[in-house]
This record gives C-alpha cells, sequence and structure tokens, in this order.
C-alpha cells in the first residue's frame, strides 16, 4: 500500500503519454475519462472506429508483433448462462454490444518504456496505415 501512489503516478504518465500519441490516429479513440474523476489506468482500453472486424484484425496484427492486446468484457448477457437462462440471442443491448465490439485493451503497466510504448504506437500506426 506504500507503493501505491508512486505506482498510480506512474501508470497516469504512461497513460498521458500513450493517449497524447495514439489520438492523432484516425481509427483510433482513446479513454476520455469525464471531468472530476482520476482514472487510475489499471486497463488502457481504447475503442477501434470500424467494429469487430476491424477490432480483431488489430488486435491480430498486434499480437504478429508480440504485443498482447485483450477484450476483457464481452456483453455478459450474450454468455452461455444468459442465452440459457433467459433466452437471449443478441440485438437486446445494442449499444452494449456495439461497444463492446469495439473496444481493445492494450499493455500498460507502470514499468513501461519510452521504447516499449513506442512500439505498440507505431505498431497501431502502420496497421491503420494499410
Amino acid at each position: 500500500m506504500e507503493k501505491l501512489e508512486k505506482v498510480i503516478e506512474m501508470r497516469r504518465k504512461n497513460a498521458e503519454y500513450m493517449t497524447r500519441k495514439l489520438s492523432r490516429i484516425d481509427g483510433v479513440e482513446i479513454p476520455n475519462p469525464p471531468n472530476g474523476y482520476f482514472h487510475v489506468y489499471q486497463m488502457y482500453t481504447i475503442k477501434v472506429k470500424g467494429g469487430r472486424r476491424v477490432r480483431d484484425a488489430l488486435k491480430d496484427h498486434l499480437a504478429e508483433r508480440g504485443i498482447m492486446s485483450k477484450v476483457y468484457f464481452e456483453p455478459v448477457h450474450l454468455t452461455h448462462f444468459y442465452r440459457e437462462k433467459f433466452g437471449f440471442k443478441g440485438g437486446e443491448l445494442p449499444v452494449t454490444e456495439r461497444l463492446s465490439s469495439e473496444v481493445l485493451t492494450l499493455p500498460l503497466y507502470p514499468t513501461m518504456t519510452i521504447e516499449e510504448m513506442e512500439y505498440i504506437i507505431e505498431s497501431i500506426k502502420e496497421f491503420f496505415q494499410k
């Protein structure tokens, strides 16, 4: 707990760097915390314009370059349990489903170097320049 403030500060500094650079890339929407809120960037999740097909292609592109990215939150109402129990088929929560198809979490950790962040950023730029 005594290191918590420092870890959060390091995460926020790295997120600020990533945000500044990624905001220049068409096709990417960067995290935008509401005014008055303090984001600790436990995860750094971007939105990929173009939906699931583009998001998944970017995820594959990053994986080919050794960069792990992840979709953490699929719509819960579309999991097996809710489909079976309540008969959800998709389309019941269109905003949730659309947002879920666009999000991708990128690596971000306190001790991340500028070189590591630049590698991720340049790999994303390369993808969208194709």
